[in-house]
């Protein structure tokens, strides 16, 4: 297997986010990425930085690695607008949460790319469920032991994650009663969810061996869950959050993501079927949820649990240089939520029309 840890700076941050193409008029899910990869050069944007994925009415708009999460929260911003600058100059606008209001799913075109067609040949429905889309941040790290560690500790706050980042409350035209429905349909998928428990570089690499040698995948990267190594990149990938609206939100998780891939050797690990069944509460309530340490028998709010994380962390932070998008963490939960805000604005006139242009307008 490949391998890239330590070719870089440790810590350094990058993110990949998927944003919906919808249709200007009815703001519905239209399938726009071969335009938009087409235009691409012409619009002055970087090779790499624009990407397809699975579902057609998708784009995946990839940073370039940053030295700190204060250059993210700076440069990512522009990217974001100039991408959607792209996508309105080839007849679609750009809307971002983790899933659209009201577009049925299977109804989706797949994007061309063989990889994507080989994933819906062999899936058949659940890939065709998969028109959700999510925050992706990576954390570069200095060798194969520390990923198992930082990919361990990032799975140990994957409720966390899915709390602060939940933006996905509606389903084909429904209010599902989930603060992040995406979590739930990712699950259809194989080799999704929380990682196995690897207790060391081997581990990982015997699994893996093993599923490309029984044919069930070509290499790691159908490997997809919420926290994972990726060797090729040399980073950590969390992969648990919904696609952010508002772009102050995407520098704020993932300086959280980068203080604890950096403190991964201070993190004490935790009993993975506890840890679903915290997640599950943050895919319902979000930010209202509580979550329980099955280690002392008490149950915490999320929002005292991200104040206690933030208070931990305020040190590395420092040393970081991302203590503002730390602290952002704060702000996010005396804010409303993406899928508060969302229902918000579906409860004015009880259209879902009314929420697409909240995600368009807002991005």
């Amino acid at each position: 297997m490949e391998t890239n840890f330590g070719a870089s700076a440790p810590y350094t941050v990058g993110v990949e986010e998927e944003l919906q193409l919808v249709d200007p008029t009815s703001l519905a899910l239209i399938p726009a990425i071969d335009a938009v990869l087409a235009a691409r050069e012409a619009a002055g944007l970087p090779e790499g930085s624009v990407a397809s994925e699975l579902s057609a009415s998708c784009v995946e708009v990839r940073s370039p690695a940053y030295r700190t999460v204060a250059e993210l929260a700076s440069e990512f911003p522009v990217l974001r607008r100039r991408v959607r600058d792209l996508v309105e100059g080839c007849g679609a606008r750009l809307a971002a949460a983790g899933a659209h209001p009201f577009s049925e799913a299977t109804e989706q075109e797949i994007t061309g790319k063989e990889r994507y067609r080989k994933v819906d040949r062999e899936m058949g429905w659940p890939a065709r469920m998969q028109a959700i889309y999510g925050l992706h941040v990576h954390v570069a790290v200095p060798d194969e032991e520390h990923a198992i560690r930082s990919v361990a500790v990032l799975s140990r706050h994957v409720p966390l994650f899915v709390a602060l980042s939940a933006n996905s409350p509606f389903w084909a035209g429904t209010d599902t009663l989930l603060a992040s429905v995406r979590t739930k349909v990712f699950g259809l998928m194989p080799r999704t969810g929380l990682p196995p428990a690897f207790r060391a570089w081997e581990d990982f690499e015997n699994y893996v061996e093993a599923l490309v040698a029984a044919g069930s995948i070509p290499d790691y990267t159908l490997c997809w869950w919420d926290a994972r190594p990726h060797p090729r990149l040399g980073t950590v990938e969390l992969r648990a959050p919904d696609t952010q609206t508002e772009s102050w939100r995407i520098a704020s998780l993932a300086a959280l993501a980068q203080c604890l891939v950096a403190t991964a050797d201070e993190q004490p690990p935790e009993n993975p079927l506890f840890t679903a069944e915290n997640k599950w509460r943050a895919a319902r309530y979000g930010l209202a949820a509580s979550f329980h340490d099955f280690s002392t028998g008490r149950s915490v709010p999320a929002l005292e649990a991200v104040r206690d994380l933030v208070s931990r962390l305020r040190p590395v932070s420092q040393d970081l240089g991302c203590e503002p998008q730390l602290e952002g963490l704060l702000e996010m939960t005396r804010a409303e939520s993406g899928a508060e805000k969302q229902r918000s604005v579906y409860e004015r006139r009880h259209s879902m029309k009314d929420v697409v242009e909240h995600l368009v307008a807002n991005l």
